[in-house]
């Protein structure tokens, strides 16, 4: 409304005011980033479904990685899983205290932690405890988990040599992915991967954010239907989901056309940090459009008037 103006007959001027947020790919916010991603590769997962994970996967990676990583890094780990998760030779030994057999993928896949560290992300050794493992001459997934890196085309790669196979075994998963955000777990990953200390989440930097965000993604398609000891698979991930967070990790949880209602969607909704940041997607385009539109919210925003 106008004061003078109204003398003149215009009683108001139309002001039209719009704000845009633009996600600036391949830039960063002052702040280093660590990802990672459970991708369920179990048998349900074959056709599509699987097309479609390894496209928003890839389509993540893509925008949360940044090109220049010379002053704040972001990095993503991808952590495919099925009967078990596979660490690949060196990984594998460090966390069993076990040399792996002769072959890529003969007994390099582990199982559940015994005792009293089953819930915690201490140092696998001789006092903390060691993860059992598969013995047998052949371990699933045959995708290996790939560490922390910024390394797109390694991601690239990793992300597209999943192949499905075998059950739903989805708090190891779950677990393996809290693990490789884990500073405690520095000693099990190569130089490169290793993760930073959790005192950098409280750590504020001159724009009054945190100076390291550490980010989980759970993605599965059914229900956790295989665990090697212990309590369920799903009361296992659910409390690992539970200390991750208490550890001050971000936690997004993807359900890929699962029961509304059932196990696994409870589980989900649970292990998520907030009920907005629990995608429940029915077919493929909703799972890429659940994949991008976490990557949106991880990539910094700049708004512009």
């Amino acid at each position: 409304k106008t004061a003078f103006l109204q003398v003149a007959g215009i009683p108001e001027l139309r002001i039209r005011e719009t704000t845009q947020a633009l996600v600036e790919v391949g830039a960063n916010g002052g702040q280093d980033v660590e990802i990672a991603m459970m991708l369920d590769t179990t048998g349900s997962m074959a056709g599509d479904k699987m097309t479609a994970l390894k496209e928003a996967a890839v389509d993540l990676v893509n925008i949360v990685v940044w090109d220049d990583q010379s002053e704040f890094s972001s990095r993503v780990a991808v952590v495919p899983f099925s009967y078990y998760v596979n660490l690949g030779t060196s990984s594998f030994q460090a966390a069993t205290n076990q040399a792996p057999g002769p072959s890529g993928n003969y007994r390099t896949c582990v199982k559940e932690r015994q005792g009293a560290k089953r819930y915690k992300d201490a140092k696998p050794n001789a006092t903390n405890g060691y993860f059992d493992y598969y013995s047998g001459s052949y371990c699933k997934p045959q995708s290996i988990l790939l560490p922390l890196t910024s390394n797109k085309t390694d991601l690239h790669n990793r992300i597209n040599s999943m192949q499905p196979t075998g059950m739903t075994a989805g708090h190891l998963g779950t677990q393996w992915t809290w693990y490789a955000l884990s500073p405690k777990f520095r000693d099990v990953w190569p130089s490169a991967s290793k993760p930073k200390g959790y005192a950098k989440l409280t750590e504020l930097n001159e724009d009054n954010r945190p100076k390291l965000v550490k980010i989980a993604i759970l993605m599965t398609d059914g229900e956790y239907n295989k665990k090697y000891s212990g309590d369920s698979s799903a009361t296992q991930a659910r409390e690992h989901c539970t200390a991750m967070k208490a550890k001050g990790i971000t936690v997004y949880t993807v359900g890929f056309a699962i029961n509304p209602g059932g196990e696994a969607d409870q589980t989900m909704a649970q292990c998520a940090t907030a009920a907005d940041y629990y995608y429940s997607a029915d077919d493929s385009d909703a799972l890429r459009s659940a994949f991008r539109d976490i990557a949106m919210k991880i990539a910094t925003l700049r708004l512009t008037q």
